[in-house]
């Protein structure tokens, strides 16, 4: 069984290949910045077309092809807004298209800001399903502090258990429905997940996982593979039956 970092490194391994199909330079040059320190190559095609801002292909390694979305959207992937899962729901952008466009190709120097808002797209799924656990991991109390009303909420309206793990003590009362794995030690410490486990759907499970390598500075990936998901939770379950 793998474990948290086993999970990064597999998906670190992988290459993927990001055509931009534009004529405008400075879109084209955008694009290899913000992806020159991700496994993912750019290549720059000529768009057919000069009437739009033209869009993004994005392949496997093996130049499989994985999905295609014009630029503007491409850009609210790369910097989304945050917003509570229970505003994602009634949102007039599917979000979802949205990130399962790059899932399981991995990010490097996210901020804060970026994971939180990647955050409430797993949330997001986890409140429209209803049913179901979420599991979500903080590197110390504090942080885990600042997003209790919206897990409290979550069990409040919906039919979901959470489990919390939390690298250090934490013994402030939850709501029913909220368990919380403090002191949970081993690896946990050094990263930042949220995963779903589906609530029985292979089709909603998913998660996010990423690794503070620097400080506000994360790398990992997210995901909406179902066996990967079962893995991660497998992961998480025997450490909170440990």
């Amino acid at each position: 069984m793998n474990g948290l970092r086993d999970q990064i490194d597999e998906i670190e391994a992988r290459q993927k290949l990001l055509e931009v199909h534009t004529d405008r330079d400075r879109v084209a040059a955008e694009f290899e910045q913000q992806f020159s320190t991700r496994n993912a190559r750019v290549v720059r095609e000529s768009s057919a077309s000069s009437a739009d801002r033209g869009f993004v292909i994005i392949r496997d390694a093996d130049h499989e092809f994985r999905g295609a979305l014009g630029i503007d959207h491409f850009r609210a992937v790369l910097s989304p807004e945050i917003h509570p899962p229970w505003a994602l729901e009634d949102a007039d952008v599917e979000y979802s298209d949205l990130f399962e466009f790059l899932e399981n190709t991995l990010f490097t120097s996210y901020d804060r800001r970026q994971m939180l808002a990647t955050s409430r797209e797993i949330e997001e799924r986890a409140w429209r399903t209803d049913a179901g656990t979420l599991f979500a991991g903080f590197q110390n109390s504090a942080a885990l502090a600042s997003q209790v009303s919206v897990y409290e909420r979550m069990v409040r309206e919906r039919n979901l258990g959470i489990t919390i793990f939390v690298e250090d003590e934490y013994d402030e009362r939850m709501a029913d429905g909220i368990d919380v794995v403090s002191d949970a030690g081993g690896e946990i410490g050094a990263f930042w997940f949220v995963i779903f486990d589906g609530g029985g759907s292979d089709l909603r499970k998913c998660g996010l996982l990423a690794e503070e390598r620097e400080p506000d500075r994360y790398y990992g990936f997210w995901t909406y593979d179902p066996d990967r998901i079962d893995e991660i939770v497998s992961s998480l379950r025997s450490l909170s039956d440990s």
